[in-house]
């Protein structure tokens, strides 16, 4: 696989990557049932201060962002189909990323690392208790994922986006972020 640094290659701008099929799928599927007439359903969105400066990680972020959504959102009949393009995206995205570590000698890649297994360890176990059909614990673990995300991004992988452009370009990523002031 190649490592996150060399996947930017269109422009300094990089490759969108495409969500698979199943995550696709269960994309559109829970968003349907998020419109559903009179339902209001708590769901995880981007916000712009997840945004990195290293377009394939944003990418990749968004993607996540919106898989934990689908875990949150879908119908309980369709929360096994989440979860699975939940773990195609996880595995997908922390391999990319740990490898990137890995093959660029990150300094800071062993916690990193080690969050990212932790995540899959508790993966599993989510699996298990699906399969049991504890649908309550599957959206427990979104909302964990939820509440774990936007520290993870800040702490650990905006160094790593700042290590790979760094390593790439020679300097820090620049992200402008636009404040909307809503007057009361």
């Amino acid at each position: 696989m190649k490592d996150l640094e060399e996947q930017q290659t269109i422009d300094g701008r990089g490759t969108a990557p495409s969500p698979s099929p199943a995550v696709a799928s269960s994309m559109v599927e829970s968003t349907q049932h998020a419109r559903g007439k009179d339902r209001v359903i708590p769901g995880f969105a981007w916000h712009d201060d997840y945004a990195l400066g290293h377009q394939t990680m944003d990418e990749t972020h968004h993607e996540f962002v919106a898989c934990v959504h689908a875990l949150l959102t879908t119908d309980d009949n369709n929360l096994e189909n989440a979860l699975e393009a939940f773990a195609e995206h996880a595995h997908r995205h922390f391999d990319d990323e740990d490898a990137s570590m890995r093959e660029t000698a990150y300094g800071s890649a062993g916690c990193h690392i080690d969050e990212h297994a932790a995540v899959l360890r508790s993966l599993d176990e989510v699996r298990v208790m699906l399969a049991d059909g504890r649908t309550e614990v599957v959206r427990s673990f979104a909302r964990a994922l939820m509440d774990w995300f936007p520290e993870h991004v800040r702490v650990m992988d905006q160094g790593l986006a700042r290590w790979l452009v760094q390593r790439q370009l020679g300097a820090s990523p620049v992200v402008i972020r636009r404040r909307l002031h809503i007057a009361a």
